[in-house]
């Protein structure tokens, strides 16, 4: 019998009122690839995407922007001003599939830049066809890649369900816009190799005012990070929500062959900073998966019920809540370091739980470094030295059971996403769906390392557990190639995309 250990994290009663507040619900435009500037936007005359998005768009707040099926090539800009509770949506006509190539033609660059306030994109797809991977340049602007990707400077601007993927960067989020919202996108194979190392993250993000929010995306195999939040020393890193996202195995394509997923940190103080319910993996359970603090001495952290494969790295903050939280490691779990002048007494470090793997000796799985003096401490010096987790737990080896987890759309009733750690290679597992899909509702559960492939499982609902096959998965491979080949994912990890079906 396959396993049933499933548990379920996210606001499902929410989703028609978050749906709401993203849709548009006044006029409707039309777009085609074949549209033109002159068009007046029906489906008879539709515009062209250029015209759509500029100033001169007909569209207004309240409005909606429909993109008909087919690909749309080369750089665009947004300069779309929608208002507070009355966005414009733009997104692709339902059932089609609407691709912009961000691929540098006559006309000009291949970014698509965002600018303007209050415009939610839903649905589309965003690429870049361009097969060149590798350049001989060092540095984050080769002149001979222009892989484009989302660069995002506008204010309160979303982005929801949508594919991003073989860009030179998945989403650029900046300072000079406030606030916004990168939600249940499906990032992957982003960047390019250098002589240096793998460049290009699945999301690059600044912020300055307002919060950010990165939540439930699904990111993966970049030439670098999954997650970079990221800056000089005159850049802004203040308010980030950062919550329900599964990374794993970036990095993967460049020549390193591994980059931390999640990134916070710079050469100016990060603060404000929530990290909830997040998920990571990486082949060979070592290695720095998640980063929290670079150079700069930062302001506060708050750190609970995520799920972290890989040693997790924390530097140099004022304030920290560390809580509730899964560390799983082939090495060492933690690495805490605090200058002079931190004091651990701003730390609130309790009730996480501790799995210790492989052969790396259980002495040394916490490196601690507090004003300039510690070491490598097993977990009960750990306890000792720093007064943390007194209410928290240490184990040696895998979790004999499997951990899975449904994260429910917050924008699209039947959509969830699916993670699952098959600690006991099992072939399958259970999964109840009762709460995400009606009796007769028609469905597809999709691998989301090859997510426009087959599903692997669809059918009619019947108010029966769903059956999902823990195999290895090929992921899709980078456009022109990678400077190394991806291995298979699964079966001790999966990731799916659960979605209604025509």
């Amino acid at each position: 019998m396959p396993n049933r250990i499933v548990f379920w994290i996210g606001p499902v009663a929410v989703c028609l009122a978050a749906a709401a507040q993203a849709a548009g619900g006044g006029r409707y435009y039309y777009v085609a690839p074949a549209g033109r500037p002159d068009g007046n936007g029906s489906r008879q005359r539709p515009l062209d995407l250029a015209t759509a998005l500029s100033r001169r768009s007909p569209a207004r707040p309240g409005d909606t922007i429909y993109l008909l099926g087919g690909t749309y090539t080369g750089g665009f800009v947004s300069e779309l001003r929608g208002a507070r509770g009355a966005p414009i949506l733009v997104r692709q006509y339902p059932g089609q599939r609407a691709t912009i190539d961000c691929r540098a033609n006559a006309d000009g660059g291949a970014t698509f830049t965002v600018r303007g306030q209050w415009t939610t994109f839903w649905g589309l797809e965003v690429t870049c066809s361009e097969e060149r991977r590798e350049t001989k340049t060092a540095g984050s602007h080769p002149p001979d890649i222009s892989r484009g990707g989302i660069d995002c400077r506008g204010d309160y601007i979303r982005f929801i369900n949508m594919v991003v993927h073989d860009c030179g960067v998945g989403f650029g989020l900046w300072s000079s816009g406030a606030g916004g919202e990168v939600y249940g996108c499906i990032i992957y194979n982003n960047g390019w190799q250098g002589p240096d190392r793998g460049h290009g993250h699945g999301i690059y993000a600044q912020n300055r005012t307002d919060t950010k929010r990165l939540v439930d995306n699904i990111i993966f195999n970049q030439f670098s990070h999954g997650i970079h939040v990221y800056g000089s020393a005159r850049a802004s890193l203040k308010g980030f929500h950062i919550e329900g996202n599964v990374c794993f195995n970036n990095g993967s394509p460049s020549r390193a062959g591994a980059a931390p997923d999640i990134l916070v940190g710079g050469g100016c103080p990060a603060s404000g900073i929530k990290l909830l319910n997040n998920f990571t993996y990486r082949r060979g359970l070592g290695r720095t998966s998640v980063r929290l603090g670079y150079k700069a001495v930062n302001g506060d952290l708050v750190a609970c019920g995520n799920y972290f494969v890989g040693c997790v790295s924390l530097k140099n903050w004022r304030k920290l809540d560390v809580s509730g939280n899964t560390f799983i490691s082939a090495g060492p779990l933690v690495a805490l370091e605090a200058s002079d002048g931190l004091s651990v007494a701003n730390y609130a470090w309790d009730e996480n739980t501790y799995r210790a793997v492989g052969r790396h000796a259980q002495s040394r799985r916490f490196l601690v470094r507090l004003a300039g003096r510690g070491g490598a401490l097993g977990f009960d010096a750990w306890r000792a030295e720093t007064g943390f987790d007194r209410a928290g737990k240490s184990a040696a080896g895998r979790p004999g059971r499997i951990d899975a987890f449904i994260r429910p759309n917050r924008y699209q009733l039947g959509r969830a996403h699916i993670v699952v750690y098959n600690w006991t290679r099992a072939e399958a597992v259970e999964v109840d769906l009762r709460d995400f899909l009606k009796v007769g509702a028609r469905y597809e559960v999709l691998a989301a390392v090859d997510y426009f492939g087959r599903p692997v499982v669809a059918g009619t609902y019947d108010g029966r557990p769903v059956r999902l096959p823990l195999r290895p998965v090929q992921p899709v491979r980078p456009v022109g190639g990678g400077a190394r080949e991806l291995r298979p994912v699964g079966p001790t990890f999966s990731v799916f995309v659960l979605r209604g079906a025509r």
